[in-house]
């Protein structure tokens, strides 16, 4: 009976070794240690304006650019002109075709919650719209998809709601996290 009992012991301290191990790895998976909770940078449709992206006309006009006659004849054919004007921030052409700066987006992760198409039920929805589209200054009130997001967006805030605040340089191993907030990726009709 005795040699029973002490491999009974062994094998509780066993299961009180792999609880500790469970416990500890779901503390390390809370939201608050991969990615803060936030309420939004952003307060109304006027501060969203103020990141929206930048016309070729308006990049034109604050660098000081004058188009050549041949680049004129380019514009009006091709409805674009790319590397014409020096890009402090992503500028829409005519044709609707966007011009960024280099390394103006940094590329989601594998695994990140970005990766997978989100809708306005996701959380990680209200931060990809944050960082992706209006911090980045690519908010086209034209784009409806975009328009669709502001006012998903502004709802949430203007009812107080918080969203965990990701960015491409959040920690994504929380496998936990991955799957309580489906990410999303760039939506064509997103951009």
């Amino acid at each position: 009976m005795l040699k029973y009992s002490r491999q009974l012991q062994r094998l509780m301290f066993l299961a009180a070794i792999a609880g500790l191990f469970a416990v500890s790895a779901d503390f390390a998976c809370l939201a608050k240690v991969c990615a803060e909770d936030g309420s939004g940078a952003y307060r109304t449709r006027a501060d969203i304006d103020q990141e929206r992206i930048r016309t070729f006309n308006e990049a034109l006009a604050q660098t000081g650019a004058v188009l050549t006659p041949e680049q004129q004849q380019t514009l009006s054919r091709e409805g674009q002109l790319f590397g014409v004007v020096k890009l402090d921030r992503p500028v829409k052409h005519p044709n609707g075709n966007v011009e960024m700066p280099t390394n103006w987006l940094a590329a989601i992760p594998e695994g990140h919650p970005w990766a997978k198409p989100l809708t306005p039920a996701d959380d990680a929805y209200y931060s990809f719209v944050e960082e992706r589209i209006f911090r980045a200054k690519l908010f086209d009130p034209a784009n409806p998809a975009h328009k669709q997001a502001a006012a998903a967006y502004l709802d949430r805030i203007e009812k107080g709601q918080s969203f965990i605040s990701w960015t491409t340089e959040s920690r994504t191993e929380c496998e936990k996290i991955k799957l309580d907030a489906r990410g999303t990726g760039v939506d064509a009709e997103m951009m």
